[in-house]
């Protein structure tokens, strides 16, 4: 991958890291996750810790990459040197607010440093063993794998129709877990990447659900647009 060229994962992706995260638990505020490297599963990583409201520390040798994540909204600041990572993650974490950062250099002599002054990380999406023997949680590649993979979307006014279609979701899910947080606050986190699309994974009486409740609000009226929602591979069109 050329310097400065990010490669975004697919959705479900990011969705599965955010699952296998908030397997380990469904509150990761005040978590501090690192991942090394800003290539698509770095950035599933990033992504999926700052829907959950973990902090998240990056490790990525091309500067440039970095300034390209800034830029997209993968990660919110990125710096040269840990001490100041460490001011800026400290005051987040303290006030168990999510927030990514990413520090660029050789990912050896951060990995170093990082273990010289005794940071910790919470969960660790690459292997270290000296942080591993210390306490730090794998983050899995994902998780929920038994449910069925839905996507959502409208044919036009994504901004005005997709929020409707993402509260029927919600309300078909059979009690408001991590994937109504995921629902809620992705559009938000996944930035324009991702803008129009819609992901989750429900049961089959949820998709049921909302899959009617899809039909019911085009029917009548209450989303003028067409819809289409995928079900496991099963293409649903709903036609106002």
């Amino acid at each position: 991958m050329p310097g400065g060229v990010l490669e975004f994962p697919d959705i479900s992706v990011v969705y599965g890291r955010y699952a296998a995260l908030t397997e380990l638990s469904a509150d990761v505020g005040g978590w501090l996750l690192s991942y090394a490297g800003l290539d698509a599963g770095g950035i599933a990583v990033a992504m999926a810790s700052n829907v959950a409201g973990a902090a998240s520390l990056g490790l990525e040798p091309d500067a440039e990459r970095a300034k390209a994540a800034l830029r997209a909204g993968v990660c919110d600041f990125v710096v040269n040197e840990l001490g100041e990572a460490l001011r800026i993650l400290k005051n987040e974490i303290r006030q168990r607010r999510g927030v990514s950062v990413v520090l660029t250099g050789a990912v050896d002599a951060m990995l170093a440093e990082i273990v010289a002054r005794g940071v910790q990380p919470d969960v660790l999406a690459f292997p270290v063993p000296e942080l591993g023997a210390l306490g730090a949680r794998a983050l899995g590649a994902d998780a929920g794998r038994g449910l069925v993979p839905i996507t959502w979307g409208v044919e036009r006014e994504a901004a005005r129709w997709l929020p409707v279609l993402d509260g029927l979701a919600i309300g078909a899910l059979e009690k408001r877990d991590a994937r109504a947080r995921w629902v809620e606050a992705s559009p938000r986190y996944l930035g324009r990447s991702f803008a129009g699309q819609r992901f989750v994974r429900m049961t089959d009486s949820e998709a049921d659900r909302f899959v009617a409740a899809a039909r019911e609000a085009v029917a009548a009226g209450r989303v003028p647009v067409g819809v289409s929602i995928v079900r496991g591979g099963e293409s649903v069109s709903i036609a106002p």
